[in-house]
């Protein structure tokens, strides 16, 4: 890809290789990553995080990145689903 390229990924966690995507940001070969899904995400999101902080390592620095934004996926938050 280019180096100007942007990565977004709202399908399926494990598409995206997420130690090798902090390195790509590292070396600046992305210019920037949206992620709606992360393979780790179970009992990262929709939980109170903020006294243990985020103890995923991998997850905690791709969220260091300026250039990357990271949400918790919603595809399946809907009533039906959450009621």
């Amino acid at each position: 890809m280019k180096p100007d390229a942007i990565l977004v990924n709202s399908s399926r966690g494990g598409l995206i290789d997420s130690t090798a995507l902090v390195e790509t940001l590292r070396t600046g070969r992305l210019s920037g990553v949206g992620l709606d899904v992360y393979e780790e995400e179970t009992g990262v999101f929709f939980t109170d995080q903020s006294i243990q902080g985020i103890t995923d390592d991998t997850l905690a620095r791709l969220v260091t990145f300026p250039q990357v934004l990271v949400t918790s996926h919603q595809a399946y938050f809907t009533h039906t689903a959450v009621g």
